[in-house]
């Protein structure tokens, strides 16, 4: 009996451990099924990030890339689930805003100084910075003068914007410049403060706007060469700064650093080179695919004598090209500009002859509009610091297109 016993408990104990071993297997099958559903998940989610990307860019050429992008700038402002916030960015674009942190409120801010002063440029003008011509045609199916500015103008706002975001520590991946001091600082002086890191702001640019040279494609090339004007632009509103110190208000010690001009400066300076554009006669598909036409290559200013030399070795043409400065100071265009006059109507002018070329023909209505403002203000009693004014009536003639 006491062995029968010990076999039944030594067979209990058997089956106890294979049970415990089982129950062991099956949950490390578990676990490891927990495990590739959650390798599986996190892949679908990178895969749907990538792909969507993909789709964003779907069609986008190196050529349209930049096309896109300044036509989103002038477009409404719509807020989008991409890493770029108010932009359908391309796939490279993306990558960007992601990588570095701030771009995006950067680019917010640059699409708000080239629409707001665009603008304020060409108030009275029949183009007034809107993308439309006629019905659903806008001025990015052809390379108008518009088409021009615009890039330049956008090319120069991501410039300026960027370069301020540095300054101002609101991105990770740039800082102040280190600028170096002028040969003709005087001795009175100290080289400081926080300049604009303008050098950073124009890499940015071109890496958004994807502005690589594009020999094979004329249109993308000269489009290219606009935004790089832009470019050209805010580098010559580069100024100094000065800040004074001293004892008792003297300016015995000056601290000094680089700070970008106003954007109304670069603007105008813009809006003057879009009145001398120079339209250029496009080329046949064939003519592209050798070279973009030479009549908009950018001039260079030859430093060195001709490098056309036979035996002159790789390296020594490569420092040449090096040593060439590249000079973009004017704008180009393929098609002559539309009229603009379906999109005039009840624009307000400036004057009566403004009306005549606004309106184009159409007329125009004129508005009496009374406003209130301030006059004949004094001080109280003849006493200073305190002053009161009275209001007086101002009638103002407006006109408006038909």
């Amino acid at each position: 009996m006491a062995r029968e016993g010990m076999d039944t408990v030594r067979e209990a104990g058997t089956l106890g451990g294979l049970n415990g071993g089982g129950r062991n297997r099956a949950e490390g099958s578990f676990q490891q099924r927990n495990i590739f559903a959650s390798l599986l998940i996190l892949s679908a989610i990178c895969c749907f990030i990538e792909c969507n990307d993909v789709i964003t860019s779907k069609g986008d050429t190196p050529s349209s890339s930049a096309k896109n992008t300044v036509m989103a700038v002038f477009s409404p402002m719509i807020k989008t689930p991409g890493p770029c916030k108010f932009l359908s960015g391309t796939r490279k674009q993306n990558h960007q805003c992601r990588r570095d942190i701030g771009l995006p409120e950067a680019i917010k801010e640059a699409r708000r100084l080239a629409v707001t002063h665009c603008e304020e440029q060409f108030r009275y003008d029949r183009w007034n910075c809107s993308i439309e011509t006629r019905g659903k045609r806008n001025i990015f199916k052809k390379v108008y003068r518009e088409t021009a500015f615009v890039h330049a103008l956008t090319a120069a706002a991501i410039t300026h914007a960027v370069a301020r975001a540095c300054a101002e520590g609101k991105m990770t991946k740039c800082q102040c410049a280190s600028e170096r001091k002028p040969e003709a600082t005087s001795l009175a002086w100290r080289w400081g403060g926080c300049s604009d890191n303008l050098k950073h702001g124009k890499r940015v640019a071109r890496n958004f706007l994807e502005l690589q040279p594009k020999n094979f494609d004329p249109v993308a090339e000269m489009l290219r060469h606009d935004s790089e004007v832009g470019i050209s632009a805010i580098t010559s509103a580069m100024t100094d700064r000065c800040k004074c110190h001293g004892v008792s208000g003297s300016c015995s010690m000056k601290t000094c650093w680089r700070r970008l001009g106003d954007f109304n400066t670069t603007a105008a300076l813009l809006r003057t080179k879009y009145h001398l554009a120079i339209r250029k006669i496009p080329v046949n598909n064939k003519t592209s695919r050798r070279s973009a036409p030479r009549d908009f290559r950018p001039r260079v200013r030859q430093s060195l004598a001709s490098t056309e030399t036979p035996k002159m070795k790789r390296n020594q043409i490569n420092r040449v090209q090096c040593l060439q400065e590249t000079v973009y100071d004017q704008l180009y265009y393929f098609e002559t500009s539309p009229t603009f006059c379906s999109v005039t109507r009840g624009r307000r002018c400036l004057h009566p002859d403004n009306c005549a070329t606004l309106c184009c023909g159409r007329g125009y209505t004129t508005k009496v509009i009374k406003t209130l403002e301030k006059c004949r203000c004094r001080f109280t009693n003849g006493r200073c610091c305190q002053v009161v004014c009275d209001y007086c009536e101002k009638y103002e003639d407006r006109y408006y297109c038909k």
